[in-house]
């Protein structure tokens, strides 16, 4: 089967996100296409498209495809290539759920190149299916993306019921052929927007690692599923008001999360108690502890880890470039807690095993300052974890990892952003 997955805005991380649950997961696959936005798997295994989209914190839409079709050339319209294609029987047979009543249905164009001329397509296409609809005298409405945009996002999916009472047709488009699709399942952003923003607790000023973001790096950190039951752990040394345990605990593992500051762990507390609650986690599945990273061994005691994953302090807040003598300054001054939690983390982690953590830099134009912190870190006994293979790296150039092997995850206008890094212990 073929299926394919509209990547998130950071497209790099969300690719490495899905394949790293893939290796988790023991699916086979192939990478038939891909490009910036959207990527095209073969397997020979099935895959639950529902339980894969709320484990994907990277991937905004899954879609299968139903049928391949060949182009003449790559400058004809889209439109030549599907005129003939979306007949009433391949529209009811393919991708209506129903034919009575006002069917909704909507059109996202996916480019698997740079080279092609594909706005306005979607309108076009859109329309041509409403006029074969309505003359078999089927009521509907086509849903197009606003302005240059040629994929719907998942919210215009959600709020229009595309999957309930229509479809989403979705044609993934590249220089020799045309992908037909339709969406089986989109990201929930409305689920996203309670983890994050119905929590009793937010500390604007300490940073708020976004949900989606947590649930990135754990499934990065490749945490295996024997770990739910055999009394593992996972660590997160600085847990802050408790992001990252709260996406462990709702993909089922366990979590032990410290933290220095005795208020953290209390806004941690309220947030999980409220977010075990909110959506039926047993008890005990996480413990918290005060704990300066120095003593976390200590701390940590006779508990199984199996994995590391946290955003240790990002240090100070800023609306624009501070000079370079005061980044390095922050620099130097946060260095010392992450060569005391390494130090920690390597007694308490087996060997091979991977600690997944979000690292500060600073934006600065084009290019990023960067934590010096990696050296330091090798020396304790660690090697840096490529997230995406090199054959990968090398035939799709437009892949954005950096030569230290990391991820950087930021917005616009952000000055201090995340990079995204993936460390495996090693015997010293």
């Amino acid at each position: 089967m073929l299926i394919a997955f509209h990547l998130g805005r950071v497209f790099t991380l969300s690719l490495a996100e899905l394949l790293a649950v893939f290796e988790q997961k023991g699916v086979a696959y192939q990478i038939k296409q891909f490009y910036t936005e959207v990527v095209i798997i073969e397997t020979h295994q099935h895959l639950d498209a529902e339980s894969l989209q709320k484990r994907l914190g990277g991937v905004v839409k899954i879609m299968e495809i139903v049928d391949v079709l060949p182009r003449r050339r790559a400058t004809d319209f889209l439109s030549f290539t599907v005129k003939d294609y979306f007949h009433p029987n391949i529209l009811k047979s393919h991708f209506l759920k129903q034919t009575h009543g006002k069917v909704q249905f909507g059109i996202s164009v996916y480019s698997l190149s740079d080279k092609l001329r594909l706005f306005g397509q979607n309108k076009r296409i859109g329309m041509e299916i409403k006029q074969t609809l309505q003359s078999y005298g089927i009521s509907c409405r086509v849903v197009i993306p606003e302005g240059a945009a040629l994929a719907l996002p998942s919210v215009a999916v959600t709020n229009n019921q595309l999957l309930q009472k229509g479809a989403e047709i979705d044609l993934i488009v590249s220089e020799k052929e045309v992908y037909i699709g339709k969406t089986l399942m989109v990201q929930d952003f409305a689920d996203y927007g309670r983890r994050d923003y119905q929590r009793p607790v937010r500390d604007l000023k300490a940073g708020m690692l976004p949900p989606k973001v947590a649930q990135m790096m754990i499934n990065m950190a490749r945490v295996p599923d024997a770990a739910k039951t055999d009394g593992s752990f996972v660590l997160d040394p600085f847990t802050g008001s408790g992001t990252i345990i709260q996406e462990a605990m709702l993909m089922g593992y366990r979590v032990f999360g410290t933290d220095i500051s005795q208020k953290a762990m209390d806004d941690a507390e309220k947030n999980l108690q409220w977010f075990r609650t909110r959506y039926k986690l047993p008890p005990n599945h996480f413990e918290l502890a005060v704990c300066d990273v120095k003593d976390l061994a200590k701390t940590v005691e006779s508990r199984k880890i199996c994995a590391v994953v946290s955003e240790g302090t990002l240090g100070p807040a800023y609306g624009k470039i501070p000079n370079q003598k005061e980044i390095e300054k922050n620099f130097a001054g946060l260095s010392r807690t992450y060569v005391n939690a390494f130090k920690q983390i390597k007694t308490v982690l087996n060997s091979g095993g991977l600690a997944v953590f979000a690292l500060p830099a600073y934006k600065i134009g084009g290019s990023y300052a960067f934590f010096p912190i990696i050296d330091k870190i090798r020396d304790l006994g660690y090697d840096i974890v490529s997230p995406l293979n090199k054959e990968l790296l090398e035939k799709s150039p437009f892949l954005k990892v950096t030569q230290r092997g990391s991820i950087i995850y930021d917005r616009k206008d952000q000055v201090v952003v995340r990079e995204i890094v993936i460390f495996k212990t090693i015997d010293s």
